[in-house]
């Protein structure tokens, strides 16, 4: 279930409720009684750990208390207060709480404010096709937000992505289902070298070196400088290249990995590689574990510091760093990610016959050409982070300031500008690889994907009179003036699948 965040640069909770409600007003107007459908909170467990354990309440960072309806969790491991002009509660009328500011969208998304800034969630898929669709949708909602926001007397600008470069940063998050009979420590194992190098084939570049840009230069990561631990349950400080918030909204025998590290894409082939390379790794320790098999990748883990190689990575525009690893070789991050492509994909082509390695060889054929791509140069169409510095470079060559110049800085921050035809990226179209038109993006912001469960609730979100609200995998409904929460299925069930209910 893939979320691409819409973040908003400089966001004060002023601007990410003004952009809520606009969302909120645009949404009432796609139902026929005209009301915005609000968020269920029931099954909200942000402090559910993959290790098996359970954080208390009263010792939980206030960052991570993201499930109260009544206040919003504050950002990172700062008591500062979120700059921007004060607000009067009054001007903000009801929708100034989590409450009224989360909304679930017809296309069985949902828009809501996170730690201060706007944020939206796709609904659930099940293709890395469809996770590109619905994830580029965002895009377009976002400028529906800024026009509507504009009508109510609210000057908003959205910005995908990842850092303001003056030491803020916000995740754009990605959430996978994988079976929980994957010990704990076979995904982490696994997962932490192949995170620590995939934001080569997937970056979106950053103009500047450290949290605040303290050095020029440019890097390939944009999250990257924001790692510092190997594994953990927070996502707003010291971050951890393996998240382990374990909320599945789905059955026992499903973990949700939740992916903190990667970058806010704006091309789409990035977000496609980003996706498959992910899915296909997955679903390899998942038939692995399945069949009894071994995924016979260990000496491709680091024998050196897993944090220090992310920030080497990122920093490493030519390939020159070697990886030492378990197997006594060295290794490029781009060499890294072919031969774990190549390998995976002969691994998966033992089980033909079985599903889900059929739809993760397609992944990995996208894998495996994205990192040659790398190899030979040919990777600007689709790699964001090679377009952005080969456009950078160029700019810089003419500044007397090089890379410290201010401008490129300021190029850097227009580039995830959302607005229609202020992004250098607008005016990249037709040089860059399309993978979904224009049409399935616009249709992707209003109705659902017809593979999962996010069917029946945003069918629900548009046509239900009696819903009241709805989440993941549930929908709350007005029965005869009582409320009845309906469970919904499992996150690949459909229309048919919609089960019982209880009473509230």
């Amino acid at each position: 279930m893939p979320a691409s965040p819409v973040e908003s640069r400089f966001s004060s909770p002023a601007l990410a409720v003004a952009t809520a409600k606009a969302v909120r007003a645009w949404q009432s107007t796609l139902r026929p009684d005209g009301r915005a459908i609000a968020w269920d909170w029931a099954g909200e467990n942000p402090l559910q750990d993959l290790r098996g354990t359970h954080l208390e309440r009263a010792s939980a960072h206030p960052s991570l208390l993201t499930d109260d309806p009544h206040a919003f969790a504050p950002s990172g491991d700062t008591d500062r207060p979120v700059e921007g002009t004060a607000v009067d509660r009054g001007e903000l009328g009801d929708l100034s709480s989590p409450m009224m500011t989360n909304v679930v969208m017809t296309n069985g998304g949902r828009f809501y404010v996170d730690h201060a800034h706007p944020e939206y969630s796709s609904p659930e898929v099940l293709t890395s096709l469809e996770a590109v669709t619905w994830d580029v949708a965002g895009e377009h909602l976002a400028r529906v937000a800024m026009e509507r926001a504009a009508k109510m007397g609210h000057d908003v600008l959205l910005y995908k992505n990842n850092t303001d470069s003056k030491g803020s940063s916000y995740g754009s998050h990605e959430n996978y289902q994988v079976a929980r009979a994957i010990p704990f420590e076979t995904l982490r194992d696994y997962l932490v070298p192949f995170l620590a190098t995939r934001p080569v084939i997937c970056g979106a570049g950053r103009v500047g070196l450290g949290q605040k840009s303290e050095k020029p230069g440019f890097q390939i990561s944009q999250r990257a400088d924001f790692i510092a631990d190997l594994v953990g349950l927070q996502t707003t400080f010291n971050r951890p290249i393996v998240n382990t918030r374990d909320e599945p909204h789905a059955g026992s025998q499903w973990r949700r990995f939740h992916v903190i590290n990667g970058d806010a894409n704006r091309f789409q082939g990035s977000i496609l590689a980003k996706v498959a390379s992910t899915r296909a790794w997955l679903a390899a320790l998942e038939i692995a574990t399945k069949y009894h098999r071994e995924f016979p990748l260990q000496g491709l883990f680091f024998t050196s510091d897993p944090v220090e190689a992310v920030w080497q990575i990122s920093r490493d525009i030519d390939f020159e760093t070697k990886l030492p690893c378990n197997d006594g070789r060295e290794r490029s991050s781009v060499a890294w990610q072919l031969e774990a492509a190549e390998r995976t994909g002969e691994f998966l082509a033992e089980f033909p016959e079985t599903e889900l390695a059929d739809e993760a060889l397609k992944d990995v054929a996208t894998w495996i050409e994205t990192a040659k791509m790398l190899n030979g140069g040919e990777a600007e169409g689709r790699v964001e982070w090679v377009a952005k510095r080969a456009l950078l470079a160029k700019l810089a060559s003419r500044l007397r300031g090089g890379w410290e110049d201010p401008k490129l800085a300021a190029l850097d921050i227009q580039w995830a500008d959302l607005r229609k035809g202020h992004s250098p990226v607008d005016k990249l179209q037709g040089y860059l690889e399309e993978v979904v038109g224009r049409c399935a993006v616009i249709i992707a912001t209003v109705e659902p994907p017809d593979s999962t469960r996010a069917t029946v609730r945003g069918q629900a979100v548009k046509s239900r009179k009696d819903l009241i609200a709805a989440s993941w995998d549930s929908l709350v409904v007005d029965d005869s003036g009582q409320w009845r929460r309906l469970t919904l299925g499992e996150p690949a069930a459909t229309l048919a699948e919609t089960v019982g209910g209880e009473r509230r």
